[in-house]
């Protein structure tokens, strides 16, 4: 029968009009606390994420899913090759040939060292979101135009139909000679902007026969872009034609290829996460306080109850209870609230990313529903193990204790 009384005594506890209503104050400046700090967690973590799916649409979207490359001479059977990856890989959508070489490039306003990336322009889009990041002018469509990054094009001053060098320091004309630096000539058509300023500053784009002559490398390339299915494992494609290929082939995922910047995102993540459940714990802390307060107040109740049969662990039970649901409460709102400014944010692309760095000028919010569920289970635990000591302290009092100046 006592049994069934306990949430019954834990609310009536809970929100007492005893004391002045004091302890029922402290008791929901606790729920706050909890609230905020989940609301804290919940808003952070989908603001993170939506950064992190920000950065891996611009990496796939100038690289693809997975790229494929030489790390010794170019290659010159690619249409060989190409096949053979189409036969590995059934998950690829596309596939587009390149050929990348590091250089110099200059322009009205300057000097910047660059990689000219010859495209095939049939492919490039089906592979890539290059042609679709054009902030001005086309892609390159005969030999001598070019494509620059807004970065890039900034830093030497060029605009659409400024005329620019490529510098190519060294380059290899014969098996036993290597000529002295040597200089192209050609014209800006495009500027594309692909939202990452590591690839903004460094790139420009040609066409594919264009830098294989420049060169001195007809009918090779260096790198195959591939386009897997939406839900194919990147990771494991890219080791599967690791492992076929062999030396001097590598091949990489989109992670590999900014493996520090993805690990930096999730470490600050990782640690943001632990501070701001700091502010969880503090509120478990006012739990503590709140539950040690009400066994005070309670004194000569609890004193009644266990003489007319409440048993220690239903003592116990009542006090887990009573901080329990504190808990259950402000995780409750603090998810509701989190999910209402994750809303609200993607809704009005409040929160700017600088224009001139990214691609876009807002931050995505991702809602990822793992997390959240994370995110609410550890705040419970915490709200439960702030009410262990409480709740055994009371378990242990004798009733005599709470009677005896009574």
């Amino acid at each position: 029968m006592i049994s069934a009384i306990v949430p019954r005594l834990a609310r009536r506890f809970l929100i007492s009009r005893s004391s002045d209503g004091f302890i029922s104050f402290i008791a929901w400046v606790s729920v706050v606390g909890v609230a905020l700090g989940v609301l804290a967690l919940t808003v952070v973590t989908s603001t993170i994420n939506g950064f992190e799916d920000e950065l891996i649409r611009v990496i796939s979207g100038t690289n693809g899913d997975v790229m494929l490359y030489s790390r010794g001479e170019p290659i010159h059977d690619p249409e060989k090759i190409e096949e053979k990856i189409k036969g590995m890989v059934p998950e690829a959508q596309a596939i587009t040939p390149t050929f990348t070489a590091e250089l110099m490039t200059s322009g009205p306003g300057g000097v910047a060292g660059s990689i000219l990336e010859g495209v095939e322009a049939k492919t490039l889009g089906e592979v890539t979101a290059i042609p679709q990041r054009l902030v001005q002018g086309r892609m390159p469509e005969k030999d001598g135009e070019y494509t620059l990054g807004s970065a890039l094009a900034d830093r030497i001053g060029a605009i659409v139909g400024s005329d620019i060098r490529i510098i190519i320091p060294f380059i290899e004309e014969s098996a036993e000679t290597t000529s002295s630096p040597k200089v192209i000539k050609g014209v800006v058509v495009g500027i594309v902007k692909v939202g990452l300023y590591e690839y903004d500053s460094k790139f420009l784009f040609g066409r594919l026969e264009d830098v294989q002559k420049i060169m001195n490398q007809p009918g090779s390339v260096t790198t195959f872009k591939i386009k897997l299915a939406p839900k194919a494992d990147a990771r494991q494609v890219s080791d599967r034609l690791a492992d076929h290929f062999g030396f001097p082939f590598r091949a990489k995922d989109w992670m590999q290829m900014n493996k520090n910047l993805f690990y930096a995102i999730r470490l600050e993540k990782v640690v943001i996460g632990i501070i701001l459940t700091v502010i969880v714990i503090v509120a478990a802390f006012n739990v503590v306080s709140t539950l040690m307060m009400m066994i005070h107040d309670k004194t000569r109740e609890i004193a009644i109850l266990k003489t007319i049969g409440l048993r220690p662990a239903q003592s116990f039970q009542l006090f887990c209870l009573i901080g329990v649901g504190m808990g259950i409460v402000g995780t409750a709102v603090g998810v509701s609230l989190g999910l209402g400014v994750d809303w609200f944010l993607d809704r009005t692309k409040l929160i700017s990313l600088p224009a001139d760095i990214y691609y876009i000028g807002f931050l995505p919010v991702v809602v990822r529903w793992h997390e959240i569920i994370l995110i609410a289970i550890v705040a419970l635990l915490v709200a439960f193990v702030a009410t262990l000591f409480p709740a055994w302290q009371v378990s242990r009092r004798a009733p005599l204790d709470g009677l005896r100046y009574e």
